[in-house]
């Protein structure tokens, strides 16, 4: 698989977030919540080409998703 390094400058809040996500996800690393973010951020792009609306369903209902 071919690489590419890529530098990231984001705000220590950022930073602080992606670490908090990795501890709670138990990922191996930042690298790792990046790329399952892009996954998801990926799928959900692509299911709303297909046309699917994409909802959030709670204990106080449904609402619709939008993606920015």
């Amino acid at each position: 698989m071919d690489t590419e390094r890529l530098n990231l400058v984001v705000s220590t809040t950022v930073r602080e977030r992606l670490e908090s996500l990795r501890d709670e996800t138990e990922a191996e690393s930042m690298t790792q919540v990046i790329r399952r973010a892009l996954a998801v951020y990926d799928f959900l792009c692509q299911e709303r080409k297909r046309g699917a609306k994409l909802m959030v369903k709670s204990e106080d209902g449904e609402r619709e998703l939008v993606l920015l």
